[in-house]
């Protein structure tokens, strides 16, 4: 916790130099600066670069070379400024989607929010965020959900596939990240639930009562079923949505006497 603070304060710091700066430096130069081993030089640079919003692709690429300085401090000053950039910073993808490994907690939430704000993936991108939602981190698995949710419909199999997981992070996170996705996600999370088999149909309901109204019908289709293994879990699920699913309940209630 004291480290990430530091690491924090001293990425601010950095910002804040950039700031102060006496003037402006061209692209060129700062593109030479981030490959500076002085930290506070290659931090100013990466500051500098994120001010200006859009980049040359050779700028870009220069930014990307620099999340894998030696320097932690710098390395998430390269990745917020990668992140600030947007669709613009696409080249940086695969770098991008590494740092998701990095030792610093810090860098790894800064690379997944990074990924969420460029909206472009790679063929590594979402096994990888996968991975982040069994980080120890909060943080990061925070991010990552957020990444994986505007990575639908491409995401969604391997959300669903991580409901399983014994990782009891990473099946949580999972099922919170389908549960952002939505009413997209809800053929497969009760296709989930039919299969009974726990702890991922559990993760699936807890899923489906955060997506609420769109996958009422679909769970009372499973309440009708009449099998204690399916039916339960699904009335349940029901239940935890409240109001939207009464209606539609009661009836059920009613067919299965």
């Amino acid at each position: 916790m004291i480290a990430g603070l530091i690491l924090a304060f001293l990425s601010s710091m950095a910002a804040s130099a950039a700031e102060q700066a006496a003037s402006p430096l061209e692209p060129a130069s700062l593109t030479r600066d981030l490959g500076s081993p002085d930290p506070l030089t290659a931090m100013r640079a990466a500051n500098a670069l994120k001010k200006q919003r859009r980049l040359e692709a050779d700028t870009v690429r220069a930014l990307a070379s620099a999340v894998k300085h030696p320097n932690e401090v710098v390395r998430l000053t390269v990745v917020e400024a990668l992140s600030e950039l947007g669709p613009n910073a696409k080249p940086a993808v695969d770098v991008l989607v590494e740092a998701l490994k990095d030792q610093e907690p810090l860098v790894r939430e800064a690379a997944a929010l990074a990924l969420f704000s460029i909206r472009a993936q790679s063929k590594a991108s979402i096994p990888a965020l996968i991975e982040c939602l069994g980080d120890a981190n909060k943080k990061v698995r925070d991010a990552a959900i957020l990444a994986l949710g505007a990575m639908a419909p491409d995401s969604v199999r391997a959300l669903i596939d991580s409901l399983a997981s014994d990782n009891r992070n990473r099946a949580s996170a999972a099922a919170e990240a389908l549960g952002r996705i939505g009413a997209s996600a809800v053929p497969q999370l009760t296709e989930v639930m039919e299969k009974g088999d726990r702890p991922s149909a559990d993760a699936a309901s807890e899923a489906l009562a955060q997506i609420g109204a769109p996958a009422v019908d679909p769970l009372i289709r499973l309440v009708l079923r009449r099998d204690p293994n399916i039916s339960g879990p699904a009335e349940d699920t029901l239940r935890k949505i409240g109001a939207p699913a009464v209606p539609g309940l009661v009836e059920a209630l009613k067919a299965c006497k």
